[in-house]
């Protein structure tokens, strides 16, 4: 089986933070390493996460003032060893155990390194109670998402297995973006490396009422459309157009029906 970092970015989670790890420590297919970075929380997450890094369960790197997700994320990718590593959001936690195993053998199986590996997500609420498959609402496809991805079209992988040569290869997360960094670096990662679905369920999606999805939909809808038009370069001007359209369009159903 595949070496494994999974990267946890904290901010005032603690409420939920336990859960989250718990959810890691009893995958069928333990991390090589779990690396927790905490964004200067206030709240107690600091005294919970120095429990598990004293009993050696994490690497805990600590934020002395507010970076960000993007930045705190990157830094962890950074200080991990391993070849291959996911990220988890602290106020999420792994619904399956047998998720890092199940898309560690997808990996596995290429003839050709450089694939991604992901699994459905279940949407919960704030205190966990189930609300339904991503996958009931988004098809998921493989193979070559460079398209479905920057137009939100279909399921758009979330906590995925990839090498990190090829987060590095392609930039890693922008530090400059306060949302939608995660889309943004999955819309560069599909112009290099093809998708493999698991087939199980992976993560289990919070709807945290402190999230950043819950930013003003004013927000949402500039930060997106921002990132989009900075990967949409063709130099012809009809070719922008019509992607530029194109994304609207999709973007209108997306923000109606589910974003994640």
């Amino acid at each position: 089986m595949l070496q494994i970092a999974v990267i946890i970015a904290n901010r005032n989670n603690a409420r939920y933070l336990d859960e989250c790890l718990r959810s890691v420590l009893r995958q069928t297919l333990l991390p090589r390493e779990i690396i927790v970075v905490d964004d200067a929380s206030t709240d107690d997450s600091g005294e919970l996460l120095e429990s598990y890094r004293s009993k050696g369960m994490i690497t805990l790197l600590t934020n002395n003032t507010g970076m960000g997700v993007a930045a705190s994320r990157h830094r962890g990718v950074m200080a991990c060893e391993s070849p291959f590593f996911t990220t988890l959001d602290a106020d999420d936690y792994y619904f399956s155990a047998d998720k890092l195993a199940a898309e560690s053998r997808c990996l596995e199986s290429q003839t050709r390194p450089g694939s991604i590996a992901f699994s459905d997500v279940m949407r919960v609420d704030a205190s966990g109670v189930r609300r339904g498959l991503v996958s009931e609402k988004r098809q998921i496809r493989e193979g070559d998402l460079s398209f479905r991805i920057p137009h939100l079209s279909g399921f758009i992988p979330r906590d995925y297995l990839v090498a990190k040569e090829d987060y590095i290869a392609v930039g890693g997360f922008n530090s400059l973006l306060g949302l939608y960094e995660d889309w943004d670096l999955k819309i560069r990662l599909s112009r290099r490396c093809p998708w493999i679905f698991s087939g199980t369920v992976g993560t289990a999606y919070r709807d945290n009422p402190q999230g950043l999805s819950k930013s003003p939909k004013r927000q949402h809808v500039a930060a997106m459309r921002s990132i989009f038009v900075s990967h949409c370069s063709s130099g012809n001007s009809l070719v922008r157009a019509t992607r530029l359209v194109r994304f609207f369009f999709y973007h209108s159903f997306y923000l109606r029906r589910l974003a994640i």
